[in-house]
């Protein structure tokens, strides 16, 4: 299993796989991510 709680920097570029489970008929333009529940988050387009 890969370490979700490694630190990146600002800046800094990281790559991986992410996986959901949606409904088939779903059209996803987006997710949002956080660094924590309280953080402000930020909006990721979905190609």
């Amino acid at each position: 299993m890969t370490n979700t709680r490694t630190v990146h920097n600002p800046g800094n570029t990281v790559k991986g796989i992410v996986v959901f489970d949606v409904p088939k008929d779903a059209r996803l333009a987006s997710l949002e991510l956080h660094d924590s529940a309280f953080s402000g988050g930020v909006k990721v387009a979905l190609k």
